[in-house]
């Protein structure tokens, strides 16, 4: 094994898929347990995989890539390591990555009533519809939808941050796992004491329902919103790797109309 000047390791062809699983585990933050539960399968195999006492089924490594945020990396380890061909194309393609940009912007956020967004690893805003460029248009024309979230002038308009940034911070961990502008903007936001009042050791707690984002303008009007967030079903190109897609939800009838509207500040 050698390892790269950032410090994760590669996984010679020698270490076998074993070796490779375990070290792709341990750069996404995942036990075991946790592995085996967003797969499917149980800890137990988990453990024989990596080890050797299982090998690797194509389905397995199909699980592996459908349920894990692999980088293009560790899943071209992953299938190296197998013995499987990689059905993935792992040269990044403009023309690729445009297309696919253009068809989420045609098909899904053109047909969303509220704010929508595409959003890179890095959750910078790539694409995003009529609502949506009118709310980024009251914050500034600020191109980053994390440094928007964490921004003074948002959480100004926040009046359950406490709650409603457990959700976030939990996310921003399993993101900050690949992406290394997210692991420094949460570094510095922890540095800013933004989220001393979670503990980064506890698991995100459980919640009955769904939690608000509760917002209150200067005019006194209160919103309660959430968000959807979900990924294209099957990529076979880099270009499209790691893209999030963002649909703002209003979470009741007084929140919904603003949100069409977007006539959120004076």
């Amino acid at each position: 094994m050698v390892t790269q000047p950032h410090g994760h390791p590669v996984i010679s062809l020698d270490d076998g898929f074993g070796a490779a699983l375990r070290s792709v585990r341990h750069q996404l933050g995942l036990t075991q347990l946790a592995l085996a539960q967003k797969i499917s399968t149980t800890q137990r195999h988990v453990s024989f995989l990596e080890t050797g006492r299982s090998a690797p089924s194509r389905r397995m490594l199909g699980r592996l890539c459908a349920e894990l945020p692999l980088s293009d990396p560790q899943r071209r380890t992953l299938f190296r390591a197998s013995g499987f061909e990689n059905p993935f194309s792992t040269t990044p393609d403009p023309q690729a990555r445009a297309a696919g940009l253009a068809l989420l912007e045609r098909r899904v956020l053109s047909h969303w009533p509220f704010p929508a967004f595409v959003l890179d690893h890095d959750w910078n805003l790539l694409r995003e519809n009529a609502a949506g460029a009118r709310l980024i248009a009251t914050m500034g024309h600020e191109r980053n939808m994390l440094r928007i979230l964490l921004s003074d002038g948002f959480r100004a308009f926040v009046t359950n941050w406490k709650e409603a940034s457990t959700a976030l911070f939990h996310r921003l961990q399993d993101a900050a796992a690949r992406s290394a502008f997210v692991r420094e903007t949460l570094d510095e936001a922890l540095e800013r004491g933004l989220f001393d009042h979670i503990s980064p050791h506890d698991p995100a707690p459980p919640t009955a329902g769904i939690l608000p984002i509760a917002i209150e303008l200067p005019g006194g009007e209160r919103l309660q919103i959430t968000s959807l967030l979900g990924q294209l079903g099957a990529l076979f190109d880099a270009s499209l790797e790691g893209l999030d897609i963002e649909l703002i939800v209003p979470l009741d009838d007084a929140s919904e109309a603003p949100l069409r509207h977007l006539d959120l500040l004076p």
